[in-house]
Parts: structure tokens; sequence; C-alpha cells
């Protein structure tokens, strides 16, 4: 294991000329783009952050007072991006080990991604880090300080790319559940969808699938999860049609992930607790109670009962009769006094969450056995 003192280069210094305004101000919910990267680095753990500057550089030293930061200057901005990291290099300090280049127009990178960055650095001996999502590369590559003077003496040609490409076979590819390191802003629309990535407050549905695939939950674990979630998306849009408005984002993606530690005793407690640090709580606060849940019938429907409903619908891939399969659960159990007494508040809080949505849409709630993955499923009179 090598040492890790590792600092980040934040390239804030070009034109914005495409965007038509200032990106590293533009807002990002509470903070600015380049407030919002300082904060994430340092949640990762990062000390030692460079901005460097250019264009309109007196409004982002503005801004960043009292930050703990290094800002520097690159007189040379007009002449391209590659001159910028050449400048924050050149500032790093003699102990720094590695660092990451980080754009400020990919401003929604997470720190988890951050995280896993630096351990698969300290862990191995390879000197580039790229992270991929879906095995595209995004930002920000995490590089070994032995590369400094080759890029400090490279005439810029085709960029960093150009120049890290030559040490390719001493690379590794990184694989993160993060959509955003492939998300730029360079014009209005990206931008838009930036925002509208930030507000889903969970991950989407190409990340749940990131996530699934990079803590190896089997095949048949997987199909379960789709078709619950599809369950959920049917439970959802009748009861929202009805005036009831829940966290749809956090429902779909509880739905998704619900089952990824299934093999784990405890899983629904294990996989939300799992998502939680992710950070995503409230998904996890749905995925932790998709097995048992105290359900009071005089309050209002919740995304944890959508969950827990549309889990106890779906047997394996198939939608299944609710008290053929609870019965069935219970001649399984035999005589445990404490599996019945289990199976059976399961099977009254079932009951409660059914008769909350018969009230919401004024109708019966029934169903026929489908198989989910064909998207066959139907209510009776919905």
């Amino acid at each position: 294991m090598r040492m890790n003192r590792i600092a980040a280069i934040i390239i804030s210094a070009g034109y914005s000329s495409r965007m038509k305004c200032f990106k590293p101000l533009l807002p990002l919910g509470d903070s600015s783009a380049i407030e919002r990267l300082i904060q994430t680095y340092q949640r990762a753990g990062i000390g030692d952050i460079i901005v460097v500057t250019g264009f309109r550089g007196e409004n982002i030293i503005e801004k960043l007072k009292g930050l703990e930061v290094q800002i520097v200057l690159n007189d040379d901005y007009a002449k391209g991006m590659f001159t910028s990291i050449k400048r924050g290099i050149f500032a790093l300090g003699e102990n720094i080990d590695a660092f990451f280049v980080q754009p400020v127009d990919i401003p929604l990178v997470k720190e988890t991604t951050l995280k896993t960055l630096i351990h698969n650095y300290v862990v191995n001996t390879e000197g580039v880090y790229y992270p991929t999502f879906n095995k595209i590369k995004g930002h920000p590559p995490l590089i070994d300080c032995k590369y400094n003077s080759a890029i400090l003496n490279s005439y810029g040609e085709g960029g960093l790319k150009k120049v890290l490409e030559e040490f390719k076979e001493d690379s590794i590819c990184v694989p993160v559940y993060d959509n955003a390191i492939l998300m730029d802003m360079d014009k209005k629309e990206d931008y838009e969808k930036l925002l509208q990535y930030e507000n889903l407050h969970a991950p989407n549905k190409a990340e749940c699938q990131a996530i699934m695939e990079l803590y190896q939950v089997p095949q048949h674990i997987i199909k379960h999860c789709e078709a619950v979630e599809s369950v959920a998306r049917v439970i959802y849009n009748q009861i929202s049609l009805n005036g009831i408005k829940l966290d749809d984002n956090a429902l779909f993606a509880a739905a998704l992930l619900h089952d990824m530690a299934r093999k784990e005793k405890n899983h629904p407690v294990i996989g939300g607790n799992m998502i939680k640090e992710m950070g995503y709580g409230f998904v996890g606060e749905i995925i932790a109670y998709h097995m048992d849940i105290e359900v009071k019938e005089e309050e209002p429907i919740s995304e944890k009962e959508v969950l827990y409903l549309a889990d106890k619908l779906v047997k394996e891939d198939v939608v299944c009769n609710i008290d053929e399969r609870f019965e069935q659960a219970l001649k399984d159990k035999g005589e445990n006094p404490l599996d019945i007494e289990k199976i059976k508040k399961r099977w009254i809080s079932t009951k409660i969450i059914i008769k909350k949505i018969e009230r919401i849409t004024g109708e019966g709630f029934c169903y026929e056995n489908k198989n989910i993955s064909h998207k066959t499923w139907k209510n009776c009179n919905w």
C-alpha cells in the first residue's frame, strides 16, 4: 500500500462562451457550481484543493473568500484548458502523491466516486485511474505525480487526453454508479438537465442498474426487483391520479434496489444502509421496511407501504395472489409459532395497505397472475 496524499485541481478558467453565462457561479442547490465541487472534494477527505482561474478570476476569488482552497491565476487561459491543467500541476506541493483533474463544468460528481478512485489508487500500483459509467470514461481522472514532468513538458497538442494515452498500459478504468461523471454543462440545455438530475434525490434507472452490477446481484434477483418496480409504478400511477403525491423517484429506485442484499441476513436493513451510505437516505429508508412494516390504517399511504405491497404481490418475477401466497407461507413454516406470528402480521399489514388504496381510488383492488416482465399485469377495475 502506497502513500496517498492526494490533491484536486479544479479548472475554472474558461470563457463559458457556449453557455453564454459564467459556469462556475451558476447555482446548484444552495451553492454555486464551483462551491459545490469544493464541498464534494472536502467531504471525500481532500484537503489540498487548487482552483485555477482565468476569465473573470476576480469573481471566483470573491466567491471563494474564507474557503480553504488555493487559488492560482492562469494568464494563458485563452490558449485552452491544457494551460490551466499545467498551471495547477505547477502549483502542487512537493508532498503530493497524486491529483484529480476536475473541470468546473462537470459539477455533480459524487463523493462516493472520489472515494472509490482514491481506494483503487491506494491498493493498486498503476498511475492513472479513470471513472467509468456504463463502460464510458468520465471525469475526474486521478493521476499519479510521476507523470507531472511528462504533462508539463508537453506542447499541448491533443491536451491531457493525448498525453495520458502514452501511458494507457499504466491505467485502470474504475466502474462507478455515478451518471454525473458524464454530465457536463457546456450549453444551457445541459445545465437544465443537471438541475433535473440534481432534483431527483435518488439514483436514476441507469445508476440502479450499475449499482446492481457492481454489487454482483444475481440475475434472478434483478428480475424480481424489476417486476416489483413495475407493480410499484402501477400502484403509484393510480393513487397519483387520485391526488396522492409521493416521491416517485425515491420509490422506483427503492423498488429496483430493495433486494440487492438479499443473500445477507436481515437484508432489508443491510441493503437500506448500503444505499444510505451512497448518499440516498430516503431511498435507503424505504428499502429498510420492505419486509416488515408497521401500518396504521388512519395514516396517509407512504412510499414504504407502496414498496411493501408491491414486493408482496410479486413472487420472483410473477404477480401472485396475496391470500394464496400467505396461506402457502403458513403451510411451509409448519408449527413454528414465531414464524407463523410474523407471517400473519405481514398478511394483516398487506390487507390494510390494500384498503388504503381502495379508499383512495374508490375501486376494488384485484389482479391476475401474469408475468410482469412482459407488462401484462392488470387490475380488475383499474
